[in-house]
């Protein structure tokens, strides 16, 4: 400390403590809702767009939030910034080498063909054959009386044989990849499936059908494209060009911290992001509107702004506080996860994470608590704090679709609070003038009860739970039991969770592992793996095929 004096290093403690504490709150019913209204409807607004990862919607919203942070007196937490920036992958977009020519015919994208999205990008120039419906199975073959099939571009019928299909609208997508493994095997270069059934319509085709990507180039073209080509003779070469390609994105965790000097710190948080104009989270499919994300998540973000506030005045001061709004919840937790895992701040000094999200549609005062069962303490804190204002259900699982898993997967006790889903969730109807602002000021105090006994004990202690799952059951099909690394960049679907007593676990799954197969189904992400379990049914058992640090391994699994 040599160069300052005593008093010039009090003034330089005491102006730095004014620069971050320079509003004073009142916490009246009145002044507390009137900030969660407001504070939500500036989130949920217009002006934010949905704020959607990645977006200047978004950026809108993080520079509210921040402004927020620096009202309270909060310090940044990432050195000299509120902000946290990272990056992920958007969806798949079109670009600008799309093509195809036969002979001296062009062709136009989107009106004569449509690049599928599970196509690879690529640059073909090739004679085409056709292959009829493209399967070799022990009943059907179409490849069984064709030659020099080699290096072709192959034209094969999209839907199945007429005894084959049962008439629905879309095949089966186990079916459309064992037709282009097939295709692969006998020497195809790239697929242009085609529809010469005209009692069947074409399907339909967009970039955010669900469906896993292959390693070559794949379009489905209208049948006066395949007849063109017989007409031709079909001897012409083939120029067939695919580009797709993903945006790279920033989005950005906002964060403040409230140093009490203390050993431990305790985290607040909740996403901010929303779905933006809808896309493939929304509800409602096809609405090109706006979905405000008031419940989800302005309700949770404005109840940490508002706890932040309440916090910096009150005498809890055994903990310090890092109060976070997390971006890219929606995209697979992305905020959280990128927050846990960086050197931001050290997590073995955070004894306890409280996660709002979807606070806002409290209905007969019932709210739902997950994470339970991350701390022997929880139970009996719940029990006492609850007062008559809230009736708890608890789950005791610290996993799930929301980013206190993050937290969890730390090894640090969790808290999910929860109003449940609703009609409007992930829908445009998700606006402001439906939150319960007065339930929002009952969960809020309810949290400060926890958070004042909790100031006077021990740091809680962690225990592990089984997995479980936000919102509405995937149905009455068979499932495996674990939860999907959806951060995941790689082919596969990659493990971050197994549940216990389900058949992931049973059968020696192990977070970490990459389902590359199950059955006679490739996986090439979470929506292959989906579309596999599916077509399978409860008490089945199926060989599972999987990469473990490095090895492959097959599984027999009971579903």
């Amino acid at each position: 400390m040599k160069g300052k004096c005593p008093l010039t290093l009090f003034l330089v403690i005491f102006f730095s403590q004014v620069a971050f504490s320079q509003v004073q709150f009142g916490f009246k019913p009145e002044e507390v809702q009137y900030r969660l209204q407001y504070d939500v409807n500036k989130l949920a607004s217009e002006e934010m767009e949905g704020r959607e990862a990645g977006t200047e919607g978004e950026r809108k919203a993080a520079a509210f939030i921040k402004s927020r942070f620096k009202e309270i007196g909060l310090q940044p937490l990432f050195e000299d910034s509120y902000l946290q920036d990272f990056e992920f992958s958007g969806e798949w977009i079109f670009g600008d080498e799309n093509h195809l020519l036969i002979g001296d015919g062009e062709f136009s994208q989107h009106t004569d063909y449509f690049v599928l999205p599970n196509s690879a990008s690529g640059q073909i120039y090739a004679r085409g054959a056709y292959v009829g419906f493209g399967l070799q199975t022990d009943t059907h073959s179409d490849y069984e009386d064709l030659k020099d099939l080699e290096n072709r571009i192959f034209f094969i019928e999209y839907f199945l044989p007429p005894d084959l299909d049962d008439g629905a609208m879309r095949l089966p997508l186990e079916v459309l990849q064992k037709k282009i493994e097939t295709a692969q095997e006998n020497g195809a270069l790239a697929v242009i499936f085609v529809n010469t059934q005209g009692e069947r319509n074409d399907p339909p085709t967009s970039l955010r059908q669900q469906l896993g990507r292959e390693n070559l180039p794949i379009v489905f073209a209208k049948a006066e494209v395949f007849e063109y080509w017989q007409q031709m003779g079909g001897e012409d070469y083939i120029s067939l060009s695919t580009d797709l390609y993903r945006e790279t994105y920033t989005a950005w965790n906002v964060a403040g911290y409230l140093d009490n000097q203390a050993e431990t710190t305790v985290v607040i948080g909740g996403h901010y992001d929303h779905l933006g104009y809808g896309g493939s989270g929304s509800r409602s499919p096809g609405a090109n509107t706006i979905h405000f994300g008031a419940d989800d998540n302005a309700s949770g973000t404005a109840g940490v702004m508002e706890s932040a506030r309440f916090l910096s005045q009150s005498d809890y001061t055994s903990s310090n506080y890092i109060f976070i709004a997390f971006s890219a919840e929606e995209k697979g937790l992305l905020g959280s996860r990128h927050f846990t895992n960086s050197d931001a701040y050290d997590m073995s000094k955070v004894s306890y994470m409280f996660n709002l999200d979807m606070i806002g549609r409290l209905e007969n005062r019932n709210i739902t608590l997950y994470g339970t069962g991350t701390s022997p303490v929880w139970d009996s804190l719940i029990d006492l704090n609850a007062g008559d204002e809230l009736l708890i259900r608890k789950s005791a699982s610290g996993q799930g679709g929301s980013d206190h898993t993050s937290f969890y997967r730390q090894n640090i006790p969790v808290l999910f609070f929860f109003t449940g889903i609703h009609e409007d969730y992930h829908r445009p109807g998700d606006t402001p003038d439906k939150i319960n602002y007065d339930g929002m000021y009952s969960i809020l105090n309810f949290s400060y009860r926890m958070t004042a006994m909790l100031d006077t004990m021990d740091r809680p202690e962690f225990t592990e739970t089984p997995v479980a799952r936000r919102g509405t059951a995937r149905g009455q099909g068979p499932v495996l039991g674990l939860m999907p690394d959806h951060a995941f960049e790689g082919e596969g679907l990659k493990i971050m969770a197994v549940t216990d007593n389900n058949p992931a676990q049973k059968s020696g799954m192990k977070a970490g592992d990459i389902i590359v197969r199950i059955g006679d189904t490739r996986i090439t992400d979470v929506f292959t793996y989906m579309q596999s379990l599916g077509s399978l049914r409860a008490n089945d058992t199926v060989k599972v095929r999987l990469i473990r640090d490095g090895e492959e391994l097959v599984l027999d699994v009971k579903l």
